[in-house]
């Protein structure tokens, strides 16, 4: 895939074809800044290696710094969340399961056709369909709040 998925907020470009490589999927990935991914968790394993900025993880109960050389590696089932409160656009490596790289080409849209600002009512209703059909657990505005994250 040549260009850029908007996920929600953070960009995503596969790097692996999926069509012919079954065992993974490589991606890059860009958080804008500002960008919040709020928690939530999947059977797929993530390890995030970032190359460039810096942003917050949450994992494991509580948040940590990342900075570029840094890698987080997420374990299937894991409650996790992202923010980026710099003013830099994050750069990331993401390596996760083809069944992840789907779900990204799924919710995505080409980075350049999306409008600034929050996604629609239907957009959001999309993301959370397909989430649950692929056995996601999404995390409500509580769960959000209680980390830190105010959603909405």
């Amino acid at each position: 895939m040549s260009t850029f998925l908007d996920v929600m907020g953070p960009r995503i470009k596969l790097l692996t074809d999926l069509a012919e490589n079954r065992d993974y999927s490589l991606m890059k990935a860009e958080v804008p800044p500002g960008v919040v991914v709020p928690v939530h968790s999947h059977d797929d394993r993530e390890t995030f290696v970032v190359l460039s900025g810096e942003l917050e993880a949450f994992t494991k109960d509580s948040w940590q710094t990342v900075r570029a050389g840094d890698t987080v590696d997420i374990p299937g089932d894991v409650k996790h969340a992202w923010r980026n409160s710099s003013n830099e656009t994050v750069t990331l490596l993401v390596a996760s399961t083809a069944k992840m790289g789907e779900f990204f080409i799924e919710i995505g849209r080409p980075s350049d056709t999306v409008p600034p600002g929050p996604p629609s009512p239907e957009v959001l209703q999309h993301f959370v369909q397909v989430a649950i059909a692929y056995g996601y657990w999404l995390g409500t505005p509580d769960d959000n709040a209680s980390i830190g994250i105010q959603l909405g």
